[in-house]
């Protein structure tokens, strides 16, 4: 993964080194008397073989976070799950009061904020440039999950039953991330094919939530003499929050 160092002077940073396949841009002090300490923020995009404005900042440190920066949806939920968790991909505005008003949003929630005006992320920051999670109301929050990640839950399972209900949570995973990342993909392109295929992955997620959530009840009737049972909500969450993580893990954001 490319690194962030210094130019020819204390001005410039670049991300990685120029002319290889891990340079990613870099970002450059503009010095002046009336604002000396203004930073511009500038993405190598390969596929043009140029660079692009994408933000400005204050220091320098504001400034690269807007280089090959990953935007979250700016959607709040409540106090115990704060924001959607899902990357952003359109960007929703409006004229109040002689201000310019954004909101960056998730495919599942692109259509929040009627009546605003929708922009393309990769769009709006080449117009507007954007640095990310700037602005979100109320704080970016992570739910605290004192649950420990899926793959080690099975490894550590006392019993055959409570191994097979870890199992098949951990497919639910991905299918959910699939769903949401072509949720995101068709907001962006709105084509009949893009909608097929978040169907398709929804109706894949669906199923195996079933499966995921039948395994559970098991789980509960042999091990606690329980006759109904649903997922609780904490294993929902960690089921997003792995999720998640297999989102971002995945090359070209997928």
């Amino acid at each position: 993964m490319a690194e962030w160092v210094q130019g020819g002077y204390s001005g410039i940073y670049y991300l990685g080194e120029k002319g290889t396949k891990d340079y990613g841009g870099y970002v450059l002090r503009a010095d002046g008397e009336t604002n000396p300490e203004v930073w511009f923020a500038y993405e190598w995009d390969a596929s043009k073989e140029a660079h692009a404005w994408v933000g400005r900042a204050t220091t320098a440190e504001d400034a690269q976070k807007a280089v090959k920066g990953k935007f979250l949806c700016e959607v709040w939920r409540n106090k115990e799950t704060g924001h959607c968790p899902y990357p952003g991909v359109v960007v929703r505005t409006l004229l109040y009061r002689g201000e310019q008003l954004r909101m960056v949003l998730c495919g599942e929630h692109s259509h929040v904020m009627k009546g605003w005006e929708t922009l393309r992320l990769e769009d709006y920051r080449s117009k507007y440039g954007l640095i990310p999670n700037v602005g979100i109301y109320g704080g970016r929050i992570t739910p605290p999950l004192d649950l420990p990640p899926i793959r080690e839950a099975v490894l550590n399972a006392p019993t055959i039953t409570e191994r097979n209900m870890w199992i098949a949570l951990n497919r639910v995973v991905r299918p959910l991330a699939e769903m949401h990342y072509w949720w995101g993909h068709f907001a962006r392109f709105p084509l009949d094919v893009n909608e097929r295929s978040y169907r398709d992955a929804r109706g894949q997620w669906n199923r195996v939530q079933e499966q995921a959530a039948g395994m559970y009840a098991v789980y509960m009737r042999e091990e606690h003499g329980k006759r109904n049972a649903t997922l609780p909500n904490e294993l929902l969450r960690l089921i997003e929050r792995e999720a998640v993580a297999y989102l971002k893990g995945k090359k070209g954001g997928k």
